[in-house]
C-alpha cells in the first residue's frame, strides 16, 4: 500500500492543531482510503502551547508524528526537518492555519498517481488585506524576472512531491534559501492546480515583515548573481559620468581659467561615497552567506520525535 506523508511546519500554532488534524482527516484520510497515511508536525520551538497541542493530537492517533526542534531554526528549515522525517512515497507540505484547504491534497495524490512527481497548489487569488497581496505579487514578480522566470505568479507554499524529490531538497542543505525557489530550481516540470489562499482565522500569522524581507534578501543574492551584475553596471555608468564631468571641468579651466566650487565637489564626494557603501553592503551580503555555508553547520537540530518509525535514518540530527 503506497503512503502518503504530509508535512506542517508549526510556529504558534497551537488554536489551530486540532482543527487543522480533524479537517486533514476529514478531507484527506477519508477521502482515500486505500492508503496509508502520516502526519508530520514540525515545532519550530514555538512558545506558547503549540507542542502540547501536538503531544495531545499524537495520543489520539498513532499516525501522527511529532518533530520538536531544540530552537526556532525558520519555516525553511522546519519542512526540511520535517520532510527528512517522513517515511511516505508522496510528501506534501502545507501550512498549519488551514489557509491552504487540506481537500486539495487527493487532487495532487491523483496526479501524483498518474506519474507527475512534483505538485503545486498556486494561488489564483488571496482572501487577504490589499497591502499583503501587493508586496506579495511585487516580491513574485521580482523573483520571475530576476530570479525563475517560470516560478507560479502568485507563488505557493502548498505542494505534495514524489519522495525522491523530497530527498533531493533535504540533501540540497542551503542555509539561507528559500525551499520554493530550490523546487522550482529542480525542474521536474511541476503540475499547478489552481485556488484561493484562505485568510487565518484563528491566531495570529508570526510571518511579520522582517522575515519577509529576510527572504527577499535571501532569494535575490542565493539564487541570482544579479545584484553582483547589476552593481558593476551602475559602477561603469559612474565612471563614465565621472570621465564626462572631468573633461568638461579641465576644457572650462583652460577655456576660462576658472576653477569650480567646493558644492560640485562634495556633491560628488557624497553620491559616490554613498554608492561605494551600497556597494560594500551588497558584497557584504554574499560573503555572510558564503562563510555561512562554511561553517557546515547543521541545518537544524531536532531535540525528539514522537511516534518515530524505528526503521526510518534520521537524515539530520
Amino acid at each position: 500500500m503506497a503512503k502518503v506523508s504530509i508535512v506542517i511546519p508549526c510556529y504558534y500554532n497551537g488554536m489551530n492543531i486540532q482543527e487543522t488534524y480533524s479537517t486533514i482527516v476529514k478531507d484527506v484520510f477519508e477521502k482515500r482510503p486505500d492508503l496509508d497515511f502520516e502526519i508530520v508536525f514540525v515545532d519550530d520551538d514555538s512558545g506558547d502551547n503549540t507542542f502540547a497541542e501536538l503531544l495531545r493530537v499524537h495520543e489520539l492517533d498513532a499516525r501522527v508524528k511529532v518533530v520538536k526542534l531544540s530552537r526556532n531554526f525558520g519555516e525553511f528549515r522546519a519542512i526540511v526537518a520535517g520532510m527528512s522525517q517522513a517515511s511516505g512515497d508522496a510528501i506534501a507540505v502545507m501550512s498549519a492555519d488551514l489557509q491552504d484547504p487540506p481537500s486539495l491534497i487527493p487532487e495532487m495524490i491523483q496526479s501524483w498517481e498518474k506519474g507527475n512527481l512534483v505538485n503545486l497548489a498556486v494561488r489564483a487569488k488571496r482572501e487577504e488585506s490589499a497591502l499583503k497581496n501587493w508586496f506579495a505579487d511585487t516580491y513574485y514578480k521580482l523573483v520571475r524576472k530576476l530570479v525563475q522566470p517560470d516560478y507560479p505568479k502568485r507563488g505557493f507554499d502548498f505542494f505534495l512531491i514524489d519522495k525522491t524529490v523530497a530527498e533531493k531538497l533535504v540533501l540540497m542543505q542551503e542555509k539561507n534559501s528559500s525551499i520554493y525557489v530550490q523546487l522550482i530550481w529542480l525542474g521536474y516540470k511541476p503540475t499547478m492546480i489552481e485556488y484561493t489562499r484562505r485568510d487565518r482565522k484563528k491566531g495570529k500569522s508570526m510571518w511579520s515583515y522582517k522575515k519577509r524581507i529576510d527572504l527577499f534578501i535571501d532569494t535575490f543574492i542565493v539564487f541570482s548573481h544579479k545584484p553582483i551584475r547589476f552593481m558593476t553596471l551602475l559602477g561603469l555608468l559612474f565612471s563614465f559620468i565621472g570621465l564626462m564631468i572631468a573633461i568638461y571641468f579641465i576644457a572650462d579651466y583652460f577655456m576660462n581659467n576658472i576653477i569650480p566650487g567646493w558644492t560640485s565637489l562634495i556633491v560628488a564626494l557624497l553620491l559616490l561615497s554613498g554608492f561605494q557603501m551600497v556597494m560594500l553592503g551588497i558584497i557584504g551580503e554574499y560573503v555572510w552567506r558564503n562563510l555561512d555555508e562554511s561553517r557546515k553547520r547543521p541545518l537544524y537540530v531536532i531535540e525528539s520525535v514522537i511516534g518515530e518509525d524505528l526503521n526510518h535514518e534520521n537524515t539530520r540530527k
